[in-house]
């Protein structure tokens, strides 16, 4: 069962990778499920309640990761600005955060909302 940390670490972008929005790069990789629709997922957070958000990813590799590690998910690896995503995960009501996806494990969180 997926689960987070306090401290999501150990994972490290390299420098050509990260832009001024802390540990997020100018480009992300999201994948397109058709209709305007993304991947997203639900996170425990640590005050032990939940929340919904839009899965990107720093590669497509890591896209392709993602989606093998969760049975059933396939769409079109699509790359998008960071404003892009966050202007998405805004559009989406039932979104509060943009969840940064490496090696498989959230890196990094973007709160919307």
């Amino acid at each position: 069962m997926p689960s987070t940390t306090d401290r999501p670490g150990g994972l490290t972008l390299p420098d050509e990778m990260l832009g001024g929005l802390g540990g997020f790069p100018d480009r992300v990789f999201l994948i397109s499920v058709g209709n305007d629709k993304y991947a997203g997922n639900n996170v425990a957070i640590p005050d032990g309640g939940t929340t919904n958000g839009l899965a990107c990813f720093p590669s497509p590799d890591d896209a392709t990761t993602y989606m093998g590690l969760l049975a059933g998910l396939s769409g079109e690896i699509v790359a998008k600005s960071f404003d892009e995503a966050r202007e998405i995960a805004i559009s989406k009501p039932i979104l509060s955060c943009i969840l940064l996806f490496v090696d498989g494990k959230i890196a990094d969180i973007h709160w919307v909302r």
